[in-house]
């Protein structure tokens, strides 16, 4: 899937839950055990929209446990169909998450939100002892990342522009 940092690994459906965080609902994630996970409600391959994968970093299989190291201009490869689907990284960041007020770790997860653009976005927890952050990349199909500024979140989301 990403041969810079020798990542290949299976990619499995994973469903979303709802749980109580500091008195409010929130969506929260199933993460695949020995895979990458696709969020069941996101896009797929060659479609418009964000195709999300998760994964773990420090424990069963640890499918992502080198994602942190991708850069921009790497590439990452989707097979869906028997047919690739080829991305080139665009965006990395690593956003703080632990002991953060709820309206942070809201604005983080606009990352996996969908959008309106076809693009790619790996997320997982770091670093590898801690899990106090999120690393999210975000990358574009091959054939359009050259043309198209770097990611953005969802802009219907954006609020303020506290994101640009």
């Amino acid at each position: 899937m990403a041969p810079v940092i020798g990542l290949d690994a299976p990619v499995v459906p994973v469903r979303r839950r709802v749980v109580d965080v500091d008195g409010q609902a929130m969506v929260m994630w199933d993460v695949a055990d020995y895979a990458a996970g696709w969020h069941e409600d996101s896009a797929r391959p060659g479609e418009s929209g964000n195709i999300v994968l998760s994964g773990h970093h420090n424990v069963k299989g640890k499918v992502f446990q080198h994602i942190a190291e991708l850069e921009e201009g790497d590439e990452i490869i989707l097979y869906a169909g028997g047919q690739p689907h080829q991305y080139v990284v665009q965006r990395k960041m690593i956003l703080k998450e632990k002991g953060e007020p709820l309206e942070v770790r809201q604005r983080n997860a606009r990352w996996i939100g969908p959008t309106s653009d076809e693009r790619l976005t790996l997320v997982t927890c770091w670093p590898y002892i801690s899990n106090t952050h999120r690393v999210i990349v975000v990358a574009r199909p091959r054939k359009t990342a050259e043309a198209t500024p770097r990611p953005t979140p969802p802009v219907e989301e954006l609020g303020n522009g506290d994101w640009r």
